[in-house]
């Protein structure tokens, strides 16, 4: 065929195998493609570049649409609307190996859910796109804010602009880019896992552009020319197949040899300590054993460490547990493996398992983390008036910061209490705490309290998040302001006037230099190995860096102090009968 009457194309989407060897690894066996309607397997090169098509056509037959249903139920019978509809539409996967890497082209809509998930590159279309596009054109962004309840934050320009004009704050995530190929504004890439090639005019891909392009992102996508460009990026990257069995390997041999020291169980989503208990069976004929939280000692007591692998730790489930319902809600479960966390070092690198996944730390962005930690972190020694205070509730079988908040106030009548105030931030709902106390303390300084049991990094995400919030909130935010006063004012403080005297009821009077931010994790005074600052998971430690940071820099508040509470804890299991499953 003559070139100029090459076939072309203007779009193409792909995705990047991990490391598989061959072509087949890399489609799902549940999917069955082999057997769907006009399945053909094309193998081909282009150049000497391997290369493999699968075709297939996915059928579908529509029927009534809810809406049509429900206006039927007003309609005689025999005047009812019907429609029905038979559709099918093509297909297909190109695979492209090139320098003993795969990548994967999808075409139609079924053909993406043909592909394992779990064996294709998680940032291959966001990293490459960083590093082809720069910071100077882009046109879109979606990032993920640090903040009390996740937030998903969607940017778009009217013209391709500099990274500043998107106003990505240090407390987001990038999750998203879309941005023209520096110095050629006819070739767009979109990426997040994926990576998609869009391009306009005239000069669009043939096979051998195609294979070249292919070549390019490689390239692109093993370097870390993003890292300065895009700091808004975490600094994480996949670890290796290699480096992933070698560090299970690592943390195998830590539970077979119950050394639990640097390992913690975390539920991998932020779970009420009230409203859930937890279980590591689900029974449907024999007593299940509810812990009131979750502590990696009890692994001992679900599996047979001694013969522990990480199939059966991936088998093995944490269910939660309604005290409320009283039952196991079975729906609401998560593997062990996912709930480990554990920090180890490797060949001179850093890496993390959360959330089931072996990361690598960025080594810059690992120090800068451990530089803050170890030298700027105002970390102070608890006052002895707070410590060894109970906070068990025998009635439910829990551990309760509540139980500590409310001690605190006998302890200190002149402090305020706000735990489970109703409060509310502009046009909200009136749900909002502020801090867990409010206290004048010696020195004359107000201080502004949050407290949160030293237990799972998601636990400490939440403080950290709950501070910088209400914290902002308090400095800009005229309801927020309002409440509080009122709530002051009907606490019933020896000094509520002295709060009241400085704490404006004029937002523009608020200034955070007034105030002083205290954070106090409660642990269990029974533990052989006390907590300090460094021991917090690396992931808590880059979240406490963001909100020190902002409420420091932006918004002023005079200091940031840490203290370690020790209280006394109730270890608390209880036997529970099966009862019939909840959905």
């Amino acid at each position: 065929m003559a070139d100029k009457d090459a076939a072309e194309i203007a779009q193409i989407t792909f995705f990047l195998a991990r490391e598989e060897k061959n072509f087949a690894e890399l489609i799902d066996s549940e999917a069955d493609i082999t057997n769907k309607s006009s399945y053909r397997k094309q193998i081909f090169k282009v150049g000497d570049i391997p290369c493999e098509f699968l075709f297939f056509e996915a059928h579908s037959e529509r029927a009534n649409p809810p809406w049509l249903d429900f206006v039927n139920e007003q309609v005689q019978p025999k005047e009812h609307f019907s429609f029905s509809g038979y559709s099918k539409s093509a297909n297909g996967i190109l695979l492209i190996k090139i320098k003993d890497r795969i990548l994967a082209a999808t075409f139609g809509r079924s053909a993406t859910a043909c592909l394992r998930k779990d064996r294709l590159e998680p940032d291959f279309g966001i990293k490459t796109a960083m590093n082809l596009c720069g910071n100077e054109e882009i046109r879109q962004t979606k990032s993920q804010s640090n903040t009390i309840t996740t937030t998903h934050i969607d940017r778009q320009v009217a013209q391709p602009s500099d990274a500043f004009v998107f106003g990505l704050s240090e407390a987001e995530d990038l999750k998203y880019i879309s941005a023209h190929v520096k110095g050629n504004k006819s070739i767009t890439l979109q990426g997040r896992d994926s990576l998609t090639i869009k391009i306009v005019g005239e000069d669009k891909l043939t096979w051998d552009k195609l294979i070249n392009q292919c070549d390019l992102f490689l390239r692109a996508y093993a370097s870390t020319d993003y890292a300065a460009l895009f700091p808004n990026y975490k600094n994480f990257k996949p670890a290796t197949s290699e480096e992933i069995k070698s560090l299970d390997a690592i943390l195998m041999n830590k539970l077979r040899s119950k050394d639990f020291e640097k390992l913690r169980l975390s539920i991998p989503e932020f779970i009420s300590d009230d409203e859930f208990s937890f279980s590591y069976t689900n029974y449907p004929a024999k007593e299940n054993i509810i812990y009131s939280h979750i502590d990696v000692s009890q692994l001992s007591n679900a599996v047979v460490l001694d013969e522990i692998d990480v199939e059966k730790l991936k088998a093995k489930k944490i269910y939660a547990y309604s005290s409320e319902d009283d039952r196991i809600i079975h729906n609401k479960r998560w593997a062990i493996y996912d709930c480990l966390v554990f920090e180890h070092e490797l060949g001179g690198k850093y890496f993390i398992l959360s959330d089931g996944r072996w990361v690598e730390v960025d080594d810059d962005f690992y120090k800068s983390i451990k530089n803050f930690i170890e030298n700027r972190l105002h970390v102070e020694e608890p006052e002895k008036e707070f410590l060894s205070i109970a906070i068990g509730d025998d009635k439910v079988m829990k551990n309760k910061e509540a139980i500590f908040n409310e001690e605190v106030i006998k302890i200190r009548s002149s402090a305020v209490l706000f735990d489970r105030a109703k409060l509310r931030i502009g046009k909200g709902r009136k749900d909002k705490e502020f801090c867990d106390i409010l206290d004048i303390n010696d020195a004359g300084a107000i201080r502004i309290i949050n407290c949160k049991p030293l237990k799972e990094a998601s636990s400490i995400n939440y403080l950290f998040s709950q501070a910088k919030f209400y914290c902002e909130a308090f400095l800009h935010d005229e309801s927020f302001l309002a409440d509080i006063r009122d709530h002051i004012a009907k606490s019933g403080s020896a000094r509520t006037g002295d709060y009241l005297s400085r704490i404006s009821d004029n937002i523009e009077n608020i200034k955070g230099q007034d105030y002083v931010v205290c954070l106090w994790l409660l642990y269990d005074e029974r533990e052989k190995s006390l907590p300090n600052h460094t021991k917090i998971p690396l992931i808590a430690q880059y979240e406490l860096k963001l909100m020190h940071d902002h409420l420091r820099k932006t918004c002023k508040f005079s200091d940031i102090i840490l203290r370690f509470i020790p209280v006394k804890m109730s270890g608390f299991s209880k036997k529970v009968k099966p009862k019939p499953k909840a959905a």
